[in-house]
């Protein structure tokens, strides 16, 4: 305000001051958020999102993850997807667990650590791993160093077989793929 009231008492400071007001509210128009010609608004770009929100963090904010959180804690990889990446979770809700036969996850999270922690490196893929239209099928190494598959199907897009029903979920370090199902775990001698 002091500033303004100089520029007011001050003949040249007015016409200065109108051309800084001018480019203030012009720059002020100009907004990566704007609608493009076509009238959508653009994907925010990863300079919007706050770098404290790592795919751990997007995962705290919705309660569909809390076994997922518990694993991840419980295994070191919370501290791997923290970290700068970036890094693709296909990540299952706590119904997908629950699809488990019973007793899986307790002895995973008891007794089988490391058998645990080779399942969800399966899910992490060490790369920024779009599916929004993907139309080709796409064989990436996972974390857990075997390779999984994406393919496009009629219903959307799969992963080792399992549906994408929420692509894209923007975290500062990578994204987020929920998937309806925990992924086939990589080979092992007996059950998970």
């Amino acid at each position: 305000m002091a500033v303004w009231n100089l520029l007011r008492s001050n003949p040249r400071g007015s016409a200065l001051g109108a051309v800084i007001l001018v480019l203030a509210v012009g720059l002020g128009a100009c907004s990566s958020d704007a609608p493009d010609s076509s009238g959508t608004s653009a994907a925010p770009s990863r300079s919007t999102i706050p770098d404290s929100m790592t795919i751990p963090r997007v995962l705290d904010t919705d309660d569909r993850f809390s076994t997922l959180r518990a694993a991840l804690d419980s295994t070191g990889l919370d501290s791997v997807l923290a970290s700068e990446g970036p890094y693709t979770l296909f990540a299952p809700p706590n119904e997908a667990f629950k699809a488990l036969p019973p007793g899986t996850m307790e002895a995973l999270m008891t007794e089988r650590l490391d058998r645990l922690r080779t399942i969800l490196a399966h899910h992490v893929v060490e790369r920024r791993l779009t599916i929004e239209e993907r139309s080709e099928a796409l064989a990436v190494q996972a974390m857990s160093g075997d390779t999984i598959s994406l393919r496009s199907t009629q219903a959307g897009v799969s992963v080792e077989g399992i549906s994408v029903v929420d692509g894209d979920v923007a975290a500062a370090n990578g994204l987020v793929h929920v998937v309806d199902r925990v992924l086939p775990p990589p080979a092992e001698n007996g059950p998970p």
